[in-house]
């Protein structure tokens, strides 16, 4: 799908991103996301970034100056002689942002401490919460499509400036501003969480009910489910989507623009509802079915085999009243085709089975299979079963309850015409899983 077709729905909104630790410590993951910003404020979007500590000073903070990590808010408590010392390391992170932007052609504003209003939090020492933000200067920032620069802490009434945590900051800056999209860089794609079987899986989407269902749950071990160390950046998550922010993505540094610009995106996507909709296609839907169709042609086996069996206009308009489609605003993001199987009145072939981007083995690819099995089921069919030579929907089919089906009858004549369009050993990668419907 054409990266155009995103930058100009984005067009003239505002995308908050919140960076720190190795974005900016490292001058090349500085860069990688200057690079990334630079991009979307090419194509008109408005930005505002939001930057954060390095991992180092905040070890500094800990171990020289006595620093804790609440217990229950998971914010750092900052004792009050540490306060010179932050202000000092804001400066020089804000003066090496702005000499880079400057270095890459990249019109920037840095916005001053007082932008940002603060108040302590009981219990928090010199850490506190925003109280406000200077929006008139910020939007004025905005407005001149230059990227709006700020950092980390914030003044309170009396004139004095508090650790207020970056994360924190651009979760309410994004809802003040009424964002698009709030992005939190971190140096891994997204959200992960011990599958059913034990194999950890990443979070692909989530909604505000989920998130706010994961925050208590514990292992066996009675740790959080959710990494520790992503917490702050959960929490700041539900204060945005319950703030009115449309979107909230947690992504690597060096995938943003991955992120936001394919269908699947990369991170973790977090909405205040759902927005993922399984449903069977419709006729107006056929122009995306064959693009989507086309793109998964691009993955193939070593001896240049597509995976998803090709499929011309023509015959994917035919298999339209067997098609389910997975969509997300509109956007559709994945599909399979369910045929029934003529001598075997009770089962079908599912077909066809792509996801954006080769994701198949993601939370996309368990939705659409899921809900397709559910509704097999509800018809009263007995088997479902799917070939493929893919590794991404070997996990996926696997982690199903998709079992390595027998090669007898009907299933040996299935597979063996699938594996004909296979060239030599590698017919011998090609696999067919059976689903067990639980009925008769």
């Amino acid at each position: 799908m054409s990266r155009n077709r995103y930058y100009t729905q984005f067009a003239d909104e505002v995308f908050v991103i919140q960076a720190e630790a190795e974005a900016v410590e490292n001058a090349h993951t500085t860069r990688t996301v200057l690079q990334g910003i630079r991009d979307l404020l090419t194509h008109d979007i408005r930005v505002a970034l939001v930057f954060g500590k390095g991992e180092s000073f905040t070890q500094e903070l800990f171990t020289r100056f006595g620093a804790r990590q609440h217990v229950e808010t998971h914010r750092m408590i900052v004792p009050e002689h540490a306060l010179p010392r932050l202000q000092q390391q804001r400066q020089r992170i804000a003066e090496s942002f702005t000499a880079l932007c400057e270095s890459m052609g990249i019109a920037s504003t840095l916005l001053p401490e007082t932008a940002i209003r603060a108040e302590r939090r009981i219990g928090h020492e010199s850490t506190g919460i925003v109280t406000g933000f200077d929006l008139s200067m910020i939007r004025s920032v905005l407005d001149q499509r230059r990227l709006a620069i700020l950092g980390f802490g914030g003044w309170d009434e009396h004139q004095q400036f508090l650790h207020v945590p970056s994360v924190s900051s651009a979760a309410d800056l994004a809802v003040a501003l009424g964002a698009h999209k709030l992005m939190l860089l971190t140096h891994i794609d997204g959200l992960s969480l011990p599958g059913r079987k034990g194999a950890v899986q990443q979070l692909s989407f989530a909604d505000l009910e989920e998130l706010l269902c994961l925050l208590p749950r514990r292992d066996a071990r009675g740790d959080p489910l959710l990494p520790h160390a992503m917490l702050p950046k959960v929490h700041a998550s539900i204060r945005a989507v319950a703030g009115g922010v449309r979107q909230v993505h947690i992504v690597s540094y060096a995938r943003m623009l991955e992120e936001i610009l394919t269908r699947t995106g990369v991170g973790t996507m977090i909405e205040r509802q759902q927005s993922h909709h399984v449903d069977y296609a419709r006729p107006e839907d056929l122009d995306e079915i064959q693009r989507l169709h086309q793109e998964s042609q691009r993955y193939q086996t070593p001896c240049g085999t597509p995976l998803v069996k090709p499929l011309d206009r023509e015959a994917l308009r035919r298999l339209l009243p067997c098609t389910l489609v997975l969509s997300h605003r509109d956007v559709l993001i994945g599909k399979l085709h369910v045929i029934q199987l003529e001598e075997t009145p009770r089962a079908v072939i599912i077909s066809g089975f792509v996801i954006g981007e080769n994701h198949q083995d993601s939370q996309h690819g368990q939705l659409l299979l899921n809900e397709t099995l559910d509704r097999l089921r509800g018809k009263g069919l007995s088997t479902a079963v799917a070939i493929t030579a893919s590794n991404h929907a070997k996990r996926l089919f696997q982690r199903s309850g998709g079992i390595v089906a027998r090669e007898d009858t009907w299933r040996l004549d299935l597979l063996q015409q699938a594996r004909q369009r296979y060239q030599g050993p590698q017919r011998g990668n090609v696999e067919m899983y059976e689903f067990p419907l639980g009925i008769g």
